[in-house]
């Protein structure tokens, strides 16, 4: 291990720092994903008029897991499978509230991990950015589409 490069100096090196940051986007993105499949699963159950945005958003973050994807490609890294989802929920009310939670975490998380980025690559901290500030566009949107849903409503 006498590499002559100190352990600090590896720890705060930018090749650590990257692939460190890499991890994280590698699980942001399996999240991501793991999203677009409970939007995908939940829009059939609701009325039309609610159907066809929550497919919208599904096919807008199914845009961002590509994103996502080409940026760990350049840098010969595959995303994470997203976590088995959490109980969907007994309506719709509940289960797209469960959705606009994942997305609002997802949100906050690549805000955070592109201000990481920063200092490793600006290019990639820029793109992340923009993605978190689209899903708080995407946050509202959702939330519309929940309220619209009665929450006493059992499917």
């Amino acid at each position: 291990m006498a590499t002559g490069m100190g352990f600090f100096q590896r720890l705060f090196s930018p090749a650590s720092a990257r692939a460190e940051l890499l991890e994280e986007l590698a699980v942001l993105t399996g999240r991501n994903q793991g999203l677009v499949e409970r939007l995908k699963r939940h829009a059939p159950m609701t009325a039309p008029n609610i159907k066809t945005g929550v497919e919208a958003l599904a096919e807008k973050e199914a845009g961002h897991v590509k994103v996502l994807n080409s940026i760990l490609a350049d840098n010969n890294v595959w995303s994470k499978l997203p976590e088995a989802a959490l109980h969907d929920g007994s309506n719709n009310w509940a289960r797209l509230s469960g959705d606009l939670e994942v997305l609002g975490t997802l949100a906050a998380d690549l805000r955070l991990n592109a201000m990481r980025w920063e200092s490793v690559d600006d290019g990639v901290a820029a793109t992340l950015l923009e993605l978190a500030l689209e899903d708080e566009v995407r946050e509202s949107e959702l939330r519309k589409l929940a309220m619209m849903c009665d929450a006493m409503a059992l499917d």
